[in-house]
C-alpha cells in the first residue's frame, strides 16, 4: 500500500481548491492537512505546516515564487527542512515551470493538463529526492551560453570534489538515476544522494532540480 502523502492547499478560490480537495479524495493515499486561501500566508507559516506535498496557486495576493523563494531562506536560518512544492497555474507554460524550478518548487501542477497529470505529479513529489520535472524539462531547451564569471563560480566550487564525486555529479548531469549513479561508481545510492545534496549545499541551492538546472546552464558537462 502507498505510504499516505500529506498534502497542503494554498492559494486559489473556494470552487478551485474544493474541485482539488476532490480529486486528492479519489486517491487513499493522498490526505489533504491543510487548506487555505493563502492569504497574507507568511514563509514562517508555511513552514510550519506538516506537509509532504504543497501545492500552491500561482495567483496568491503576493508573487507565490517570491514566497517560495522566502520559504527556502526561513528554512535555512532555522535549520528546518521543506516538503516538496507545486505551483498550481491554469495552462501550460514551460517558462513558468522553469520559472518554478529556480524558485524551489518541483514543477508546476496545470489544470489543462487534467486530474491524472495533478495526481501523477503529486505522487512522483512524495520522494523527497524527486528531481522529475527538470529532467524531463532539459532534453527539451537548447544548450546555453552562461556568462564567464557564472562558470568561474561553479567552476571553482566544484574543484573540492575528489575524482569519484567529478564522476558521480557528470553521471547525475546526464540524467542517470541514482541507482545508475550507485554502480557506476561504486558507492550506495544513499552515499550518491549525499553527495548529490553537498554539491547542492556549495552551490548554495535548496534542490536538485535546481542543481541539475544552474549544471545545465553552465554547461557541467565541460567542467
Amino acid at each position: 500500500m502507498p505510504k499516505e502523502i500529506r498534502i497542503a492547499l494554498v492559494g486559489g478560490s473556494d470552487s478551485i481548491r474544493t474541485s482539488r480537495r476532490q480529486i486528492c479524495a479519489t486517491v487513499s493515499h493522498l490526505k489533504v492537512v491543510f487548506d487555505s486561501d493563502g492569504f497574507g500566508i507568511s514563509p514562517s507559516q508555511l513552514l510550519d505546516l506538516n506537509f509532504d506535498v504543497a501545492v500552491i496557486d500561482l495567483r496568491l495576493d503576493v508573487s507565490a515564487l517570491d514566497l517560495i523563494k522566502s520559504l527556502f531562506v526561513l528554512a535555512k536560518i532555522q535549520n528546518q527542512t521543506v516538503g516538496r512544492i507545486l505551483i498550481a497555474s491554469q495552462f501550460s507554460d514551460l517558462a513558468l515551470r522553469l520559472e518554478a524550478i529556480r524558485a524551489g518548487a518541483v514543477d508546476v501542477a496545470f489544470v489543462s493538463d487534467g486530474m491524472t497529470s495533478y495526481i501523477s505529479k503529486i505522487d512522483n513529489c512524495a520522494d523527497e529526492y524527486t528531481d522529475f520535472a527538470i529532467r524531463e524539462i532539459l532534453p527539451t531547451l537548447d544548450k546555453t551560453s552562461s556568462d564567464a564569471e557564472s562558470f568561474q563560480k561553479v567552476s571553482v566550487a566544484l574543484d573540492s570534489l575528489d575524482v569519484k564525486e567529478a564522476k558521480l555529479l557528470k553521471a547525475f548531469c546526464q540524467l542517470k538515476s541514482d541507482s545508475q549513479i550507485a554502480i557506476e561508481v561504486q558507492i550506495p545510492k544513499q552515499k550518491v544522494r549525499q553527495i548529490i545534496t553537498k554539491v547542492q549545499n556549495i552551490l548554495l541551492l535548496d534542490t536538485r532540480s535546481q542543481l541539475l538546472l544552474r549544471l545545465f546552464e553552465v554547461g557541467a558537462l565541460a567542467l
